[in-house]
């Protein structure tokens, strides 16, 4: 029964890559046609001329292997760049394996990763997410044993991912704000060890641009000019949602909806980045007094997935491809919750995101074969935001609430008395 039970496992592994394989022909959202045309400039011009900002240097320098590649094999560029998502998404399998060994999660699980139809979609549409989620993944595969020498090797991928894409920023700020934590707790420093390379990685780019462009504060005014002139939402079902909704003009987009609207002298992102620390600063606080006293240190894929989860939802500006690291992090919890309406909740989720980006973008432009399409309007939208809200809130109460929920004595962990 077991070598049936393994034989249907590889299969269903092998069934994922075919989907994948599958849906290399289709084109993929619009944000595709950008990446090629960033990734070209760099190339023809160097990194210097051909950056421009909103995502980060490192992940120029992917998209200009990219263009670098289908030129040279005179291919269609998006299926090349979806094959190089495909080598980090089956990355991301691999690291999570490791992970859900070492905390007791069955095999199984990938499956929800692997075949769901939300990650799918995600793949199709050429969302580079994978990219910067197989980093992270690496990054807390490492901090499950937050050793001296785990911390460096950890800080390697935290650095490569921050100089990415800016959802990352938000799991740095909540991990130096734990390490802080611990500092002001314990006078231990050894956790500040896992922002050497970071801090490397960002210097060293920031001295190539000064000697390319002579600007030494290039790249630092991307990170700081991320958050100007931000939409209320961008497609993502958040409470911002029928905020925005409410806001716009009848024919209006949903994103035409500034954030920069006050509320009693305040701004929406102002609340909000206002909110967002706070709820770090709690988990941190809970976390920090349920460390377990076993070899494994779970508080750092805790974070992680706190912090990705909460962003989009809490953050304006939220696009309808956020939440995807959360939705990978909270797989594991899907086994370890043995409170329904917590699996309820992230199941809903994960099918919400799947409706929203394929209401918005189908499954891609193919050349021979045209997916369903589906009429999609904000109204349907606007009540997706409201039952993602429910989910969000139920999950954000257990990941909160004192002495219950998902963080209790870390020394039960591996005998399953988790919730």
């Amino acid at each position: 029964m077991k070598k049936v039970g393994t034989i249907l496992f590889l299969v269903a592994i092998l069934s994922g890559f075919l989907l994948r394989f599958l849906s290399l022909g289709y084109m993929g959202i619009f944000d595709m046609t950008t990446y090629h045309e960033w990734g070209l400039n760099v190339l023809k011009e160097g990194l210097a001329k051909g950056y421009q900002g909103i995502y980060f240097p490192f992940q120029y320098q992917i998209f200009e292997a990219g263009a670098f590649l289908s030129l040279k094999l005179n291919t269609d560029f998006y299926i090349v760049y979806k094959l190089i998502n495909l080598l980090f998404d089956t990355g991301n399998l691999i690291i999570l394996y490791l992970i859900f060994k070492k905390i007791n999660v069955p095999k199984e699980y990938l499956l929800i990763y692997w075949l769901h139809p939300w990650f799918l979609l995600m793949f199709s549409q050429g969302y580079i997410d994978f990219q910067f989620t197989f980093f992270i993944l690496c990054f807390i595969l490492f901090l499950l044993k937050a050793t001296e020498r785990n911390y460096l090797i950890a800080g390697i991928f935290l650095g490569f991912a921050f100089l990415m894409k800016p959802q990352v920023q938000v799991i740095v700020l909540s991990t130096f704000i734990y390490s802080l934590y611990i500092y002001f707790k314990e006078k231990d420093v050894r956790q500040f060890s896992m922002f050497i390379f970071p801090a490397i990685l960002f210097i060293d780019y920031s001295a190539y641009f000064f000697f390319t462009t002579g600007n030494p504060f290039r790249l630092l005014r991307n990170y700081l000019d991320i958050g100007s002139a931000l939409p209320l939402t961008a497609n993502f079902l958040n409470g911002w949602f029928p905020v925005a909704y409410w806001l716009k003009e009848p024919d209006a987009a949903i994103w035409s909806v500034p954030d920069d609207i006050n509320f009693f002298n305040m701004g929406f992102r102002t609340i909000a980045i206002a909110t967002l620390l706070i709820l770090i600063f709690l988990f941190i606080s809970k976390i920090y007094n349920n460390r377990s006293d076993n070899s494994t240190n779970y508080n750092y894929y805790f974070l992680a997935c706190f912090s990705t989860f909460i962003f989009p939802f809490i953050m304006t500006s939220a696009h309808e491809n956020h939440l995807f690291l959360a939705t990978v992090l909270l797989i594991p919890l899907l086994y370890k919750a043995k409170n329904p309406f917590i699996r309820i909740s992230i199941h809903i989720l994960l099918l919400l995101q799947f409706v929203n980006m394929y209401g918005y973008y189908g499954y891609g432009e193919n050349k021979n074969f045209t997916m369903i399409n589906i009429n999609y309007t904000y109204e349907i939208a606007f009540i997706l935001s409201l039952i993602a809200v429910c989910a969000f809130t139920i999950l954000l109460c257990y990941f909160l609430k004192k002495d219950y929920g998902f963080i209790v004595n870390m020394k039960h962990l591996d005998q399953n008395s988790y919730i």
